[in-house]
């Protein structure tokens, strides 16, 4: 019966050990995310990479699989084991897990998550205008959006950091 499996990758060699395992055949799953980071400098970056970083999920059968490769593989460090024996994934997350990955890129997408609609009340968290409630109309750029802020009964547009807003 084939399960999923856990496997402990080697420090910043998910995408190798991914690309290897299934080189030998194993299918396996790498569920990555896209989310949005601040940078040093300011402002955020939208980014890719592992859910779970130096972990992958390979899908085995118990008894007619030949799981020795898999230690030795480059990028992997072996399987997850818990009293010297690999203990399979309960379906239930795995299946949860590959509902909300998108179809086209194999990501879950956490950028989507903090989109906001055209005219959506939003609050101003920092800078000058902290604490006041505008509406959001558009974005410009990656880290930017445009808002519109009431200021003395009269419609303003506004340029902002996007980290300077969140949903009202």
């Amino acid at each position: 019966m084939k399960r999923w499996y856990a496997a402990l990758c080697k420090p910043l060699q998910d995408a190798r050990a991914e690309y290897n395992l299934c080189n030998q055949g194993y299918h396996v799953l790498r569920p990555l995310v896209r989310t949005r980071k601040r940078r040093r400098q300011g402002g955020t970056k939208t980014v890719t990479e592992s859910l779970f970083p130096r972990y992958l999920f390979i899908h085995l059968d118990d008894l007619n699989e030949n799981w020795a490769p898999i230690r030795s593989t480059l990028g992997v460090s072996g399987l997850v084991r818990f009293g010297g024996r690999a203990v399979p994934v309960p379906d239930t997350i795995m299946q949860g897990m590959q509902l909300r990955l998108d179809r086209e890129s194999g990501c879950i997408d956490l950028t989507r998550d903090t989109d906001y609609r055209t005219n959506q009340p939003v609050r101003i968290t920092s800078g000058p205008f902290a604490g006041h409630d505008a509406l959001f109309l558009a974005r410009s750029g990656e880290e930017r959006v445009i808002v519109l802020l009431d200021i003395m009964q009269q419609a303003q547009r506004l340029k902002l950091p996007e980290q300077m807003i969140a949903s009202a």
